[in-house]
């Protein structure tokens, strides 16, 4: 089921040059740290400065479906998530393209459907140009 926009957790985020993604943080606290070498997933650690989120890393234009996904996926996060062995079956338990990251509190944007930037980029792909009259 998905929620209304005002109950939605998806938020927007930016790293690096105007990339846009979509991401539910689930532990607000900057206490993860990023993958060490050979690992793949965060870990908590007394000297992280990230937060834990889900994000959304496939090819498709963030829709309806996406953002569904997302919000699903933070419905479903086990309480505390804390251990690298839960992060992992949380993880395996994710669809396709939903990854558990750390990333910088100053990464995120806000909500996703707030944001100048997707509401840009949500018209441009839902709408058809429209000819409006007129010769060049």
């Amino acid at each position: 089921m998905t929620p209304p926009p005002s109950a939605s957790r998806v938020q927007a985020a930016c790293q690096g040059l105007g990339s846009l993604f979509a991401l539910v943080v689930l532990v607000p606290l900057p206490v993860w740290s990023a993958p060490p070498p050979g690992r793949t997933l965060p870990e908590r650690t007394d000297e992280g400065h990230s937060l834990l989120a889900v994000r959304w890393h496939g090819l498709q234009d963030i829709d309806d479906e996406v953002l569904t996904a997302l919000n699903e996926a933070a419905e479903r996060t086990p309480h505390p998530l804390v251990t690298q062995a839960k992060l992992a079956q949380y993880q395996d338990s994710l669809p396709d393209h939903l990854h558990l990251v750390a990333l910088l509190a100053s990464t995120v944007l806000g909500p996703w459907a707030q944001n100048p930037d997707t509401r840009a980029r949500q018209a441009a792909t839902s709408a058809p140009a429209q000819h409006t009259g007129g010769h060049l």
